[in-house]
Formats: structure tokens, sequence, C-alpha cells
């Protein structure tokens, strides 16, 4: 016969398990959906008029804009990682694909880090100066970008460029209290190659963009700016 102590131990595994189970999502692999973090501050930039773009296709969430490095696309999220690879905002399949968050972040940027996807080409398309960022005179020159959504307008303070793999801690969505939060900082600080310190802290929120990169198998750019009101 079970003792008391011992039922309660197996109440507790089964809630560990159930809370565990509860938020995976079916994609091969286990993994949550990070909750909304942050609540982002009053609006005070412009807003930037999103209707012709939501009319084309509801996925746009989204347009990023770094002038020092040529980038303005349209950001689209879709209900996978997959999808917008090979298909372009407008829906139409071609190579260049997307720039596309994360299907786990919320689409209205308020986790602590938001992952959003790019191809790289060489010709500069899409993701393909990102790169540019891990040169140190480039990365001292540049330091801001714009993030527009239908709600809101942001600065992107960048502050760190990376080069590492696609496994990687940067892609880490699910941070359980504020420690975790400082461990990815630190380890953002530990592993830059180009950085600068910006007073980032657990409470902020993060962009971190990503694209392949060829110096190793399953290489990445990561480019990680604060989201600013």
């Amino acid at each position: 016969m079970m003792t008391l102590a011992a039922v309660m131990l197996a109440v507790f595994v089964w809630n560990q398990l159930f809370e565990t189970r509860r938020g995976e999502v079916t994609t091969g692999q286990t993994q949550t959906f990070p909750e909304p973090e942050t609540e982002p501050p009053a609006p005070t930039l412009p807003l930037m008029d999103f209707t012709d773009l939501l009319a084309m296709n509801p996925d746009i969430v989204g347009r990023i804009v770094i002038e020092g490095i040529g980038l303005d696309e349209p950001v689209v999220q879709g209900t996978d990682n997959a999808y917008y690879l090979e298909h372009t905002p407008e829906r139409k399949k071609h190579k260049n694909g997307s720039l596309f968050l994360d299907f786990r972040n919320n689409k209205e940027f308020r986790n602590f880090n938001t992952v959003l996807y790019g191809h790289y080409r060489s010709t500069g398309e899409m993701f393909g100066k990102l790169k540019l960022l891990r040169k140190q005179e480039t990365f001292d020159r540049v330091t801001e970008g714009m993030l527009y959504t239908p709600e809101r307008t942001y600065r992107l303070e960048i502050f760190a460029s990376v080069l590492t793999i696609s496994t990687s801690e940067f892609y880490h969505l699910i941070f359980l209290g504020r420690p975790r939060r400082e461990m990815h900082l630190e380890m953002i600080r530990d592993e830059a190659v180009c950085y600068r310190d910006i007073g980032a802290t657990p409470d902020d929120r993060l962009l971190t963009l990503s694209t392949c990169s060829y110096e190793y198998e399953e290489a990445r750019t990561v480019i990680i700016a604060r989201i600013a009101g």
C-alpha cells in the first residue's frame, strides 16, 4: 500500500509531465510556444500604413528597414517555419522566400527573444547583407534600424553580431524567469564577433536576425537588436 508521501510525489510528477506536454507542437520535436512576456511602451513614433500589404497577404506582420545595409523588406509569419522559405510575401513560390518570424513567436514582437529568418543571397537580396555587420567598420557605422508593424513603430538598436550554428542557444525562445534571460544576454556578449554595450536588460525585447553562412556546416550569421519604442 502506497504511503501518503509516495502518493504526493506521484501527483507532483504527473502534474509536471502534463504541464510540459501541454505546450508541445506537432513539428517532430518537443517545443513550447513562448508566452508574451513584455508589455511594449506607449507608442511615440509615426505609424506605417499597412492597408495594401495586409490586403495582399494577412500573414504580413511588419516591415524591417536597416538603411545602413540597404535592407527594406516585409516580414511575414506562417503556421510553420517551412512555407515562407520558398514563398514570397505575395505567396508566390520563389527561391528567395520571405523574411519570416518563427511561427512560435508572438506576432506583436512581445517575447523576450523574437527570431526572424531570411535566406542569404550573394546578390544582397533578403538577408544577403547581414554578413556586413560582422565587420567592425560596418558594425560601428550601422547602429540602428526600424521595425514597423500595423500597430506600432519601433527603433532597432543593433548591439551584437555573431557567427554560430543553426542549433545554438541564440534561437532559444522559452525563458523561465529573469536569471535565464540574464544568461542569454551574457552569452550574446561573450560570443559576439562585434558588440556594443547599450545597457540591455532582461526586461528588454530582442530581435534576432538569422541567415545562412558558409564558414562551416550549418553556420549562421546572427544579428541582435533591442526593440525600442
